[in-house]
Formats: structure tokens, C-alpha cells, sequence
């Protein structure tokens, strides 16, 4: 299932899996804000895709 993640800033990522999601929130954070996003962190901010 399909879960997004909506920053602070606006973005809106979304992830066909875990992992995806993980890695696309942790690119975000790193390339936009310049911070260092955990796996637990990226899959607490999750929500089901609609």
C-alpha cells in the first residue's frame, strides 16, 4: 500500500513501499533542509496514500 508523507514545507512524498518512502524522506531532507531523517522518523510521519 501506498503511504505519503506531507513536510512542513509543502512536498508531498510518496512511496509504493517502506523502503521507498524511507529513502525518498530522507532525500528530501537532505537535499531541501539539510537535516538527517531516520527510518523510524520517516515511517512515524506516514500516512496511507488516498
Amino acid at each position: 500500500m501506498a503511504k505519503v508523507v506531507s513536510c512542513p514545507c509543502g512536498e508531498k512524498i510518496t512511496g509504493e513501499t517502506d523502503d521507498e518512502l524511507v529513502k525518498l524522506v530522507q532525500e528530501h531532507g537532505k537535499e531541501v533542509h539539510q537535516q538527517e531523517v531516520s527510518r523510524d522518523d520517516a515511517l512515524a510521519m506516514a500516512q496511507p496514500a488516498e
